[in-house]
């Protein structure tokens, strides 16, 4: 039988696929849409999101489970729950999780527009 410190893991992996692709569609747009290289910055975003995966999967591991489920526990333990840590340990690894997949995914249109402006400006001699 799995812990639910597991089942609270995989929850909050598969939550913060969900807010990362909220908060994705709900932002992101905004930085593409009057681009004339819109499928340049549309590539650069997935590949700024795909080179952030690891990193968000190990941050929201270490930082979100141990931050989240010791919020958790204070929290709910107040509230009269008897262990809120791995409610807490799921929101906390959703929310990192989401938060630097979406933030991969702004550095690479970042790095999209700088590669644009590079290209049309003069070179200077």
């Amino acid at each position: 039988m799995l812990s639910p410190v597991w089942i609270a893991t995989a929850l909050g992996l598969a939550g913060g696929l969900l807010l990362a692709y909220g908060l994705g569609i709900a932002i992101l747009p905004r930085w593409v849409e009057k681009s004339e290289r819109m499928a340049l910055l549309v590539r650069m975003a997935f590949a700024g999101t795909v080179v952030a995966l690891l990193p968000a999967l190990l941050l929201s591991l270490v930082v979100g489970g141990t931050l989240g489920g010791a919020w958790g526990e204070r929290v709910f333990d107040q509230l009269g729950f008897p262990s809120g840590a791995p409610i807490g340990l799921a929101l906390g690894v959703a929310l990192v999780f989401a938060l630097v997949l979406v933030a991969g995914a702004a550095i690479g249109i970042a790095l999209a527009k700088v590669v644009v402006r590079r290209r049309r400006s003069p070179p200077r001699s």
